[in-house]
């Protein structure tokens, strides 16, 4: 006879076996009490029955062990052994409290999700009846014995497995998120990834999505605590829950592995064409010159390092203008955008750049733009203290131009004349070569990345590829032998402007 049968014989002769519980007992709580206990210990000794013709004697069988054991516990007497008919169906709690296993029962307690556990513990710990559990906790009687039943056999389950904490649990992994978007700022939003937890929770479930208790044991936190976070995480839709009740992660994350490949594979496909970009914008530095700005008597080395990140910058947004990329989803409220994150610490040395800004207020009629290309390394760094005070002190005494200090300055007309007329041709060429470098880099991370972010992965790359890739162009300009590092400790060169209506940045908000 199998389980399923058993189980629509109970059902059918559940008012049998609480009439049965009610002239036993005479308290209606205690006999819903006796009744649960009685289908519990049915249920859970079904694979025992061999002929259906053997199941109403069975049946009763249980029945009367069930209720003798029911008088026992009330009284406290010691429990005496019971027939063979019912060993399966003894109380597994009570025996786990005889054998003075609560350190593993309270483990296993705390990998139980809330509805089973809310249960458990008011049944066998506050001492309520089902009726009493039933009222607070809003859910009919029948689901608080049902939940109570499962229970039973998970505790059984797990207290007889060996359980390893896992790595996580002691070495939280490393998680850096970052948000580019458009909208209102949401402190709650913003804030989600200052504590370890909820980045490791999606660390935890980006390769294979995995249960509440699964993460529990792999973070080494109460299934109580996980909860309100896996709850939090949901709610902006960094975390989902798959059709077999398991979790995961919906956020790209960029790797350590990841950065690697990308990185040799920029250097091989990008180093020469990027190469041949510079060597065009030296070919027109003679109608630049010509422009009569401060500075324009830079050697060209100079100069070139200082047009060379608004080249970037406007190749970038050309591309993006071209191909009319839109945020794809809303993060909440009325914000659009994507999120990514990073799992290893560092910078990447002459990938990195530590700082850049399309536009930095320097006074109320100058502002500059910059990047800190790692491969200039920090002698030559604009945000070191040494560095960006003597910008400051340079500008504060107009002393903007010839040999002493790497700057040039602008009016906001010959900004425009550079970038909107004379550079044109190479900015469209910056704009195909950014095109090429987002496809390359979606590419690898589609080998790197679960299928659960597939979808994510085009969003990601178009709208955070130049905020991940400044470092790596300074390295792949130099490489291409049309920059060179300066062989002094000033700036490689300061690009100043007019600061009047020239205050647009990089599109987006960005937030680490």
């Amino acid at each position: 006879m199998n389980y399923q049968d058993i189980a629509a014989l109970v059902e059918e002769n559940m008012k049998t076996i609480f009439a049965y519980a009610l002239n036993r007992v005479q308290v209606k709580e205690e006999a819903e009490d006796l009744a649960g206990e009685i289908i519990t210990a049915i249920l859970g000794s079904a694979p025992k029955l061999k002929t259906d013709a053997a199941f109403f004697g069975w049946f009763w069988a249980i029945a009367s062990n069930t209720t003798k054991k029911y008088f026992r516990k009330k009284r406290s007497l010691p429990t005496e052994e019971l027939d063979e008919t019912y060993t399966d169906a003894v109380d597994f709690t009570e025996e786990i409290i005889r054998k003075e296993e609560l350190s593993l029962l309270k483990r296993e307690l705390s990998l139980l999700s809330r509805e089973y556990r809310e249960c458990t513990v008011a049944y066998y710990f506050d001492s309520l009846s089902c009726k009493e559990i039933s009222d607070k906790l809003g859910i009919s009687v029948d689901m608080v014995k049902y939940y109570l039943y499962k229970t039973r056999r998970i505790l059984k389950e797990g207290m007889s497995m060996t359980r390893e904490y896992g790595e996580r649990s002691y070495r939280p992994a490393t998680f850096h998120f970052t948000t580019i978007f458009s909208g209102a700022f949401n402190r709650e939003y913003q804030n989600l990834f200052s504590r370890k937890l909820p980045g490791n929770i999606l660390y935890s479930a980006y390769y294979t999505p995995m249960t509440i208790g699964e993460l529990s044991v792999e973070l080494g936190v109460s299934v109580v605590y996980l909860e309100d976070e896996i709850e939090l995480l949901m709610k902006y839709g960094f975390l989902t829950k798959t059709e077999k009740g398991k979790y995961q992660t919906g956020l790209c994350i960029f790797t350590e592995a990841y950065d690697r490949e990308f990185y040799r594979a920029a250097e091989e496909n990008f180093t020469c064409r990027l190469g041949k970009i510079l060597a065009s914008v030296k070919g027109k530095l003679p109608e630049i010159r010509a422009l009569g700005f401060n500075g324009c008597g830079m050697e060209e080395n100079r100069l070139m390092w200082a047009l060379y990140f608004n080249l970037l910058r406007e190749g970038c947004d050309h591309w993006k203008d071209s191909c009319d990329i839109d945020y794809p989803k809303t993060l909440y409220d009325n914000a659009k955008g994507v999120n990514y994150a990073t799992d290893y610490d560092g910078d990447n040395g002459v990938y990195s750049s530590n700082a850049f800004a399309g536009y930095y207020g320097i006074s109320e009629k100058t502002a500059a733009n910059f990047a800190n290309f790692g491969i200039l390394g920090d002698k030559n760094a604009l945000d070191s203290e040494h560095n960006w005070a003597r910008l400051s002190e340079l500008v504060k005494q107009s002393a903007i131009g010839g040999a002493e200090a790497p700057l040039v300055y602008l009016m906001s007309t010959q900004v425009d004349r550079i970038y909107e007329s004379i550079l044109a041709e190479e900015i469209a060429s910056m704009g195909e070569l950014y095109r090429d470098l987002t496809a390359c880099a979606a590419d690898i991370m589609r080998s790197h990345a679960p299928k659960a972010v597939e979808n994510e992965i085009d969003a990601v790359m178009q709208s955070a590829i130049f905020h991940r890739t400044v470092g790596l162009m300074g390295k792949l300009a130099v490489d291409s032998g049309e920059l060179k590092l300066p062989s002094d400790d000033l700036p490689a060169a300061v690009f100043l402007f007019e600061a009047k209506n020239r205050s647009e940045g990089i599109k987006g908000n960005v937030s680490n």
